[in-house]
């Protein structure tokens, strides 16, 4: 061995507290979707064929930012 430490692989962020991270961007936000009101995604409607592409891409809930840019047309 030539002495060099090797670096740590990166820390995946860690959700906000009470909170998630979304998959898309990294950022935190807090899923609704078991809370007594309707979670703020049911507001975004989004087309069925964007619908499946983040079901094979994803595999939890984006965050209410990221559901908008997508309903006005950002690419997944």
């Amino acid at each position: 061995m030539s002495g060099e430490a090797l670096a740590a692989p990166p820390a995946a962020a860690a959700p906000p507290a009470g909170g998630d991270l979304c998959p898309r961007c990294g950022g935190g936000f807090h899923c609704g979707v078991a809370d007594a009101a309707p979670c703020p995604c049911t507001r975004v409607a989004l087309d069925a064929a964007t619908l499946a592409r983040l079901r094979q891409r994803f595999a939890g809930c984006l965050c209410p930012r990221c559901l908008g840019d997508l309903a006005a047309g950002a690419p997944p």
